[in-house]
C-alpha cells in the first residue's frame, strides 16, 4: 500500500508533469502498480522501488543538511534497516524515493531520475 499525498495545487501540477515522463523501467526494473493507484505514485520491481511526488520536507533536512548530487540532482538520504528513503530536495516540490537495502547500487535509480526530474520540476535557487 503507498498511500498518496494531497499537496498543494502548484505542487500538484509540478508532480503531473513529472509522473508524464517518469521512465517504463527504472534501473532495470519494471514498472508496476501501486495501490491504491495515484498519479502522485509511481514503483519499480519487486521489491517495490516507490516514488512519492508532493511529499513535506524530511525530518532532519535544514539548508545545511549533507545533501547528495546525482547529475544536477540534489537528494537528501535517510537511511533505515529495510529501506533508503532519498527525498529530491530544490526543486519547488519534495518527492521521495524509496529504495529497499536489497537494492544494494542505489545510484541507478537516481541517475535514471534525473532526466524526468530536470525537464519537468525546474530547480529553484
Amino acid at each position: 500500500m503507498v498511500p498518496p499525498v494531497p499537496p498543494n495545487p502548484a505542487v500538484r501540477a509540478a508532480c503531473l508533469r513529472l509522473g508524464a515522463t517518469l521512465p517504463a523501467r527504472l534501473d532495470g526494473e519494471s514498472r508496476r502498480r501501486t495501490v491504491p493507484a495515484s498519479p502522485l505514485t509511481t514503483a519499480w520491481g519487486d521489491p517495490a522501488v516507490v516514488l512519492r511526488c508532493g511529499v513535506a520536507r524530511p525530518a532532519g533536512y535544514n539548508a545545511a543538511a549533507e545533501t547528495a548530487v546525482v547529475d544536477g540532482v540534489a537528494w537528501f538520504q535517510q537511511v533505515g534497516s529495510a529501506s533508503v528513503t532519498w527525498t529530491l530536495v530544490g526543486r519547488g516540490a519534495y518527492l521521495d524515493l524509496r529504495v529497499p537495502t536489497r537494492y544494494p547500487a542505489q545510484a541507478g535509480f537516481l541517475v535514471g531520475l534525473a532526466g524526468p526530474i530536470t525537464a519537468a520540476l525546474p530547480a529553484t535557487g
